[in-house]
């Protein structure tokens, strides 16, 4: 009996390993930051977004992943006065991956990601700047299409939260990224 019991499991561990992959995720895109704007002269609450992630699938649909996003930079002004606030972090988390069809497939993201919000202030050609690091749990979703074996076209949205609790202040706000990239499987 002991000898099936160890027979199955030599089995089971040889199939998740032959079936184990790594890949890597690129794309960019635009970032939304849910920022108030009330009582600013402008205000751009969009910017520019990237990231840039690793995985290695244990089965065909479960991942660990690593990686860095970028949620780009908000921009307002009061008469003068501007501040810039720019959010990104790195992550560690799990995706969840499967298939539509043949060609299509879709991935869930969703971990813990080490963010940092800047805040950059300028008046007259005299600027500052400051930064406050948390960790915040971080998601996304994604869609693809397989245009080989190894290359996926990808289209996605994932998200955070932006907090800076320094100085006096107790801001946070939810920033967003919808990018088109690729993923490579190696």
């Amino acid at each position: 009996m002991k000898k099936h019991a160890l027979a199955a499991l030599a089995t089971l561990v040889f199939s998740a390993a032959a079936s184990a992959q790594v890949y890597g995720v690129v794309s960019a895109g635009v970032s939304k930051h849910d920022v108030d704007c009330a009582g600013t002269t402008s205000c751009d609450d969009s910017g520019t977004a990237y990231k840039i992630m690793g995985g290695y699938k244990f089965t065909p649909n479960l991942a660990a992943e690593v990686g860095y996003l970028d949620f780009g930079k908000s921009k307002a002004t009061v008469g003068p006065a501007a501040l810039d606030i720019k959010v990104s972090g790195f992550g560690a988390g799990v995706a969840l991956h499967g298939d539509f069809s043949p060609t299509w497939t879709g991935v869930a993201r969703l971990g813990l990601a080490q963010v940092k919000t800047k805040l950059s202030a300028s008046l007259q050609g005299v600027s500052a700047s400051d930064s406050d690091d948390n960790t915040n749990l971080y998601g996304g979703l994604g869609v693809g299409y397989r245009v080989s074996k190894s290359v996926t076209v990808d289209a996605a949205w994932d998200f955070t939260r932006g907090k800076y609790e320094k100085n006096g202040l107790d801001e946070s706000a939810n920033v967003n990224a919808f990018s088109l990239g690729m993923t490579f499987s190696f």
